[in-house]
């Protein structure tokens, strides 16, 4: 399949599309119920995924893979939302992981993977407060959306993150998952799939 000079490889579409069913498969187990709203799974996928693979495969991953829970899951309204806050999520962490810090000493990458995270983070926190202070209250004038709502939902965003963060740093690094992959040599290489 090409796009531009680009040609995906059957391993890059391969991974590409079982994280993002599996994004879909961790979003649709029961959230945890905490005092500021429901915690989500999924956000432990996205970032594994921006660890793994290229930042256009990781904006697939988070954005279509959260859309496609919410179409499913009968919260279609918030599927745009999702497509673009998760999708910014994955590709912004991928982005900064293999490009911004791509020369750092690659031993230290759980710690650019991290220190990247946080970017991701602060796109899922600061988008959805956005959301819900501004746009929602235009969309749905009816519903208790403003300020105060959005500002609840940020300790729910944060305690999802780092939930999210924390799973991933573990399975991708700690677990050495992504050293096997590569060892293995079934990590796709996005560099090596351009040109052909």
């Amino acid at each position: 399949m090409k796009n531009g000079n680009t040609i995906f490889a059957t391993k890059w579409i391969t991974y590409t599309a079982m994280l993002t069913a599996l994004t879909v498969a961790t979003a649709a187990i029961p959230p945890a119920p905490t005092p500021w709203g429901n915690v989500y799974w999924c956000d432990g996928i996205i970032f594994l995924t921006a660890y793994l693979m290229d930042p256009f495969a990781s904006f697939i991953v988070g954005g279509l893979g959260t859309l496609l829970y919410d179409m499913c899951f009968g919260n279609a309204a918030m599927a745009p939302v999702s497509l673009i806050i998760h999708g910014v999520q994955g590709a912004a962490v991928s982005a900064l992981l293999h490009c911004a810090f791509k020369g750092l000493a690659k031993k230290r990458e759980p710690v650019w993977a991290g220190i990247s995270s946080v970017a991701g983070a602060i796109a899922v926190i600061g988008g959805y407060f956005a959301f819900y202070c501004l746009i929602a209250p235009l969309i749905y004038p009816d519903k208790n959306y403003g300020y105060a709502y959005a500002s609840v939902r940020v300790v729910r965003n944060v305690l999802q993150e780092v939930i999210g963060i924390a799973a991933a740093l573990t399975v991708c690094y700690a677990t050495t998952l992504k050293k096997q992959l590569a060892k293995s040599n079934l990590l796709p290489e996005f560099k090596k799939e351009r040109g052909l």
